[in-house]
């Protein structure tokens, strides 16, 4: 019993990390709490802080796991195309109600991102974003994967007012010490409807590969929610985020702020 819980507190950690991805925010953008990228940048010399919060609720196998990933995301423009985005998550998880095990709570493994838009043609926009994560976390305690990890992912943005749609596709190589998949795939698609000036509706959904070698299926996700603009310099944001493969269902509920100087 305890190293099954244990290996739901490595599971659900490790794919709330994979999610923690940087959304920096432009004129063409799906900023957080969605999943999916978009070909945004900020512009040369910019910067932007965001700050998201994550609080889910995992079931599999009749037994509960709580964590709350905080993400803090530092992004600079690099140029007009090109954006440099460095992520400090906090993680807690909470205590195991299969073995009784407390909770754990740290800095998760931290990441290093570049997204640079090499294409923009009139509504539609492509960008490439590579990016490395780096083992802060204490993968003894559940809180990173113990190695360094890659990605790629390609974004595709569509402006077609008051609408906007983004199509994100990539992988990740998930290097590990729990024996986990290394090849994770990515597949998203958002679309954003601007209700007003200040007001997003927002609808995310997509599907990446199980890290769990032995699952049957694969976690697909879906994320409704909305992003409040008060000023062009802040973004206020909650959402509400279903997570399901054939062994673990989570629920979570999203906010964030984001600020741009």
């Amino acid at each position: 019993m305890r190293k099954r819980s244990l290996a739901l507190c490595r599971r659900v950690s490790g794919f709330l990390v994979l999610l923690g991805a940087a959304l920096p925010c432009s004129p063409l953008r799906a900023a957080h709490p969605l999943i999916t990228e978009d070909t945004g940048t900020l512009g040369a010399g910019r910067f932007q802080l965001e700050l998201a919060n994550e609080h889910t609720s995992s079931r599999q196998g009749g037994f509960e796991q709580y964590t709350v990933l905080t993400n803090t995301l530092l992004t600079y423009g690099l140029t007009a195309s090109t954006d440099v985005i460095l992520s400090l998550p906090y993680l807690r998880l909470g205590a195991s109600s299969g073995s009784g095990k407390p909770g754990a709570d740290g800095f998760a493994d931290s990441g290093l991102d570049v997204k640079w838009r090499f294409y923009e043609e009139g509504r539609l926009s492509m960008a490439v974003k590579p990016g490395v994560t780096f083992p802060t976390g204490d993968e003894g305690r559940g809180l990173g994967t113990g190695k360094y990890t890659w990605s790629l992912y390609t974004v595709a943005s569509y402006n077609p007012a008051p609408w906007t749609f983004h199509l994100h596709l990539g992988h990740l190589h998930h290097n590990n010490t729990f024996n986990e998949r290394v090849n994770i795939w990515h597949a998203s698609a958002a679309v954003a409807r601007e209700m007003s000036d200040a007001l997003r509706l927002i609808l995310d959904t997509g599907i990446d590969t199980n890290t769990d070698t032995a699952a049957r299926s694969h976690p697909a996700f879906m994320i409704a929610g909305l992003i409040w603009t008060p000023g062009k310099d802040m973004d206020l944001d909650l959402g509400y985020k279903l997570v399901s493969d054939d062994r673990t269902r989570s629920r979570s509920l999203l906010a964030g702020l984001t600020l741009r100087w």
